[in-house]
C-alpha cells in the first residue's frame, strides 16, 4: 500500500517551518520572527511530519501566526484551503496578539507597572482562570517585558 501512496502522492519536500524536524524550536521560531507569537512544540504546518507537499507553500505563508498546534483540523483545513472568514479570524488573531503586546509595553514603560501588576489587570476580566493559566499568563507577560528591554 505504501508503494501505491508514494506513486500517486506529490514531491515531498523538507518543511520550511520546522526544517524537516516535526517540531518547531526556539531557533526556528527567531528565524521566523514569531519569538512573542509561537511556542516550541509540533509544527503546525507540516502537522509533525517534517514534510510537506511541494506546492503547500503557494497555500500557506510558512509564517501564518494563526496556523498553531492547538488549531482545531476543521478550522486548520479551512486555512490551507484559503476559506476568506478563516483567514479573516486569521487576521484578527494576530491584530489582537499585537495589541496585546503593546498593551504590555505600554503599561509597563508609561505605567511602570510589574509584570504580576500587569497580569492581574488581565485578570480582571477572567476570573476562572486556573492558576496554571495565571502563571502562563504572567510568564508570557515577562517574556514581552523582557523582548522590550532587549531592544532598549
Amino acid at each position: 500500500m505504501n508503494f501505491i501512496r508514494e506513486i500517486f502522492n506529490k514531491k515531498k519536500i523538507d518543511c520550511p517551518r520546522c526544517l524537516g524536524k516535526g517540531n518547531v524550536d526556539w531557533e526556528d521560531i527567531r528565524r521566523l520572527n514569531k519569538k512573542l507569537k509561537w511556542k516550541p512544540g509540533e509544527c503546525a504546518y507540516c502537522n509533525g511530519k517534517g514534510k510537506i507537499n511541494e506546492n503547500f507553500e503557494n497555500k500557506v505563508a510558512v509564517d501564518t501566526t494563526y496556523l498553531t498546534s492547538d488549531l482545531n483540523k476543521d478550522e486548520r483545513n479551512r486555512i490551507i484551503n484559503g476559506n476568506k472568514e478563516a483567514i479573516s479570524r486569521g487576521i484578527l488573531f494576530e491584530k489582537k496578539a499585537d495589541d496585546f503586546i503593546n498593551q504590555v509595553k505600554f503599561l509597563k514603560s508609561k505605567g511602570n507597572l510589574t509584570a504580576k501588576e500587569i497580569t492581574e489587570f488581565y485578570m480582571i476580566p477572567e476570573n476562572e482562570m486556573t492558576n496554571k493559566e495565571k502563571e502562563e499568563l504572567e510568564d508570557y507577560v515577562k517574556q514581552i517585558i523582557e523582548s522590550n528591554n532587549n531592544k532598549s
